[in-house]
């Protein structure tokens, strides 16, 4: 079906023709002579909407033609006079807003110092920071135009090429449903070490860790035993073919262990990392936070470290894979009510009374607490040891006697 335009009304401006007549056919492109004439006009001032309702086009097309014009330096020179359409006034072509600019002092110290803490983090990620530890919802275009005026270079990831397999996502239900399991090699010094990561799927909370000289069956079980002590038993662990992991030839290997506890091993496929993202993702974090930014000179100092690291990961660094809150606020079940008080408090964007308050470090704010009365202390006793519980620690006060 070809489409026929009647011949346009010429513009009052001097010197300017009218828009030619032209036939075409859906989706063919259109004549020349007619983006002559757009560009012409809009080098004279005019509206773009108003040119395109004219013609017939889209803007988007009609800013195409301007963008291929500008690069090869055809855009034609206007007359003296410029159109006008319809009777209305041209607007003056505006400068693009500074995405920056309604950023207030604090709010751009704020962005640098999270930025010098951890380097590896862009604007996205510093920006789920911020909105849940201070409330702010400050655009992530901001965030980068202040990260890039400050002399940071922006590094932008590629999208996913077309053809690849299509990734199915994958979450537990709830805590404790999967556990994933996996080892990082690191450097400390001159020595090389095994990094045991396991890590909760529901919450992605680290629910145990330990640095190894070799990895061996025997050691993840006792890791095992003591997160399952501390957070209760999975339903099921998820880990790669590793040798540690598959091994039955002793009593206590892990497959003895697991069938003896009752929890299900799943085994990803050879070749296949697919299914373990959040464990891999944890890895890189802890390369890119920490052993690329700090050097170790004894495996003390890198375990000290690593325990800071793992704190700060579980209740001080919101995760953009659970709706910008910590892995603590999902493991223990207070997601709901912490998401529902940083939605209310980011709508505000009080950042300047939160910043000015008298020894305020933005990042250093109270932690979330559920209203009412809540467990501090806990003194008990497991079996002939006395225990005292303080905020989810426990210590050994030794043994009771009669």
């Amino acid at each position: 079906m070809s489409r026929s335009t009647s011949s346009l009304p010429s513009p009052s401006g001097e010197g300017l023709p009218a828009c030619p007549k032209f036939d075409r056919e859906p989706g063919a492109p259109y004549p020349m002579e007619v983006r002559e004439y757009a560009l012409l006009l809009v080098a004279s001032g005019a509206r773009r909407k108003d040119i395109a309702s004219r013609i017939g086009c889209s803007t988007e097309i009609l800013r195409s033609w301007v963008r291929a014009a500008e690069e090869t330096g055809a855009m034609p020179v206007p007359p003296a006079a410029g159109p006008e359409l319809d009777a209305k006034p041209s607007m003056p072509q505006r400068r693009p807003r500074d995405p920056g600019a309604g950023l207030g002092d604090h709010e751009v110290q704020a962005v640098l110092d999270l930025k010098r803490k951890h380097p590896s983090m862009g604007p996205a990620q510093i920006r789920t920071q911020l909105k849940r530890f201070m409330g702010w919802r400050v655009a992530t275009k901001a965030i980068a135009r202040v990260l890039k005026t400050n002399g940071y270079e922006l590094v932008h990831t590629a999208g996913r090429p077309k053809g690849e397999e299509e990734v199915h996502r994958f979450e537990a239900p709830h805590r404790n449903a999967v556990w994933q399991m996996d080892f990082v090699e690191l450097r400390i010094g001159p020595e090389r070490r095994a990094l045991l990561l396991v890590l909760d799927d529901f919450s992605r909370f680290l629910v145990a860790h330990a640095l190894l000289e070799t990895p061996s069956s025997e050691d993840v079980v006792t890791v095992l035993r003591e997160a399952i002590r501390r957070h209760g038993k999975p339903e099921s662990v998820y880990t790669d073919r590793g040798g540690p992991f598959l091994a039955w030839n002793k009593a206590s290997s892990l497959g003895v262990f697991l069938e003896t506890e009752l929890v299900d091993h799943h085994v990803s496929p050879s070749y296949r990392p697919q299914g373990r993202g959040k464990v891999e993702s944890l890895a890189g974090t802890v390369r890119r936070e920490l052993w690329d930014v700090c050097h170790f000179d004894s495996v003390e100092v890198a375990e000290r470290a690593l325990e800071e690291f793992v704190s700060r990961y579980n209740h001080r660094r919101a995760h953009m894979g659970i709706d910008g809150l910590t892995p603590a606020d999902r493991f223990f079940g207070r997601w709901e009510e912490v998401l529902s008080r940083v939605q209310a408090a980011s709508r505000r964007r009080q950042g300047a009374a939160a910043f000015d308050r008298a020894g305020g470090d933005p990042f250093v704010t109270e932690e979330v607490l559920p209203d009412g009365p809540f467990e501090v202390i806990r003194l008990g006793i497991e079996g002939d040891r006395m225990m005292l519980s303080f905020l989810g620690h426990q210590v050994d006060l030794g043994e009771v006697r009669a």
